[in-house]
């Protein structure tokens, strides 16, 4: 199958961000980012030459050019190759490639290999990077052991992966985009996690309708939008056993306040925040309303 590299180069961050969000609504298998350019791969037989009204919030903020290439589906492991170098995270982390020889897998605690194909989740958004960070302090203080947890959005898997190697007993990995769920039950596979991990195409219509049966959770991981943390997260209570802790990312510090107020209605309590290169994580711990105590 052959694919259309459409390359974007953005006015700034933020055109670059929303640009994102745009892409979220046509037929994009793939996309990759590296500070102002933008890169997205559309199967050949779906493309329609784009024009700014397809890009409408990425255009209201900022100037946007692009140019296209046709890429042949044999090419595409190269073009994968060198879009992702390996992602570290001190020593505890290693997300690799089978291609990359360095650095020494002997040399991580935790070791996740990925697939080359047209999917999201590498690991090397800032987002990612946050929860996997919220995954090893859990793995440190004693919270994962032994639990089971639900991670939203979870794109290609490797941050279930991640909570299992790190102590969990069970997780399920719920992800909209069919392609990248099929991509994570196979690093699940490579992995031998498919008994522990079970990755369902769908969003959290899929908890509202019973369909995913493996909770309560202890944790809940959701690394998506603020727009659909907003509109999930009384989903993501109804599956959460009291005391759970449920990890937000994929926004910036000006929606905090907002999805606070949300998550308290929702019978969650703040138990602080973190950031990194301007996005935000908050760790809030689930305490139904009817079982908090009453003065």
């Amino acid at each position: 199958m052959d694919y259309i590299e459409v390359t974007f180069t953005c006015a700034s961050p933020v055109t670059a961000e929303l640009l994102m969000v745009d892409l979220d609504a046509l037929p994009v298998e793939s996309v990759t980012s590296e500070g102002l350019v933008v890169k997205a791969y559309i199967e050949a037989n779906q493309y329609q030459p784009l024009s700014l009204s397809d890009l409408p919030m990425a255009a209201s903020v900022g100037s946007l050019t692009w140019t296209t290439a046709e890429i042949a589906h044999q090419n595409w492991n190269a073009e994968w190759e060198s879009h992702f170098p390996p992602l570290t995270i001190g020593q505890d982390v290693l997300v690799r490639a089978p291609f990359h020889d360095l650095p020494d897998p002997m040399d991580f605690r935790h070791v996740i290999q990925m697939v080359p194909k047209m999917a999201f989740g590498t690991g090397h958004h800032p987002t990612t990077y946050l929860m996997m960070e919220a995954v090893l302090e859990g793995e440190a203080s004693g919270l994962l052991a032994g639990t089971r947890i639900l991670d939203m959005g979870c794109g290609t898997g490797i941050l279930a992966v991640l909570a299992l190697k790190a102590g969990a007993h069970a997780a399920v990995g719920i992800e909209i985009d069919p392609f990248a769920a099929e991509n994570a039950q196979e690093i699940a596979e490579i992995h031998g996690l498919q008994d522990r991990l079970a990755i369902w195409a769908g969003d959290a219509q899929l908890l509202a309708a019973g369909a995913v049966a493996e909770g309560p959770y202890d944790i809940v991981y959701a690394n998506i939008n603020r727009n659909i943390l907003l509109a999930d997260m009384e989903h993501y209570a109804s599956v959460s056993r009291p005391g759970a802790t449920l990890y937000l990312s994929g926004f910036y510090a000006a929606d905090v306040p907002v999805l606070l107020e949300c998550a308290k209605r929702c019978g969650y309590q703040s138990q602080g925040e973190a950031a990194k290169d301007g996005w935000m994580r908050l760790t809030l711990v689930y305490q139904p309303h009817d079982q908090t105590t009453h003065h």
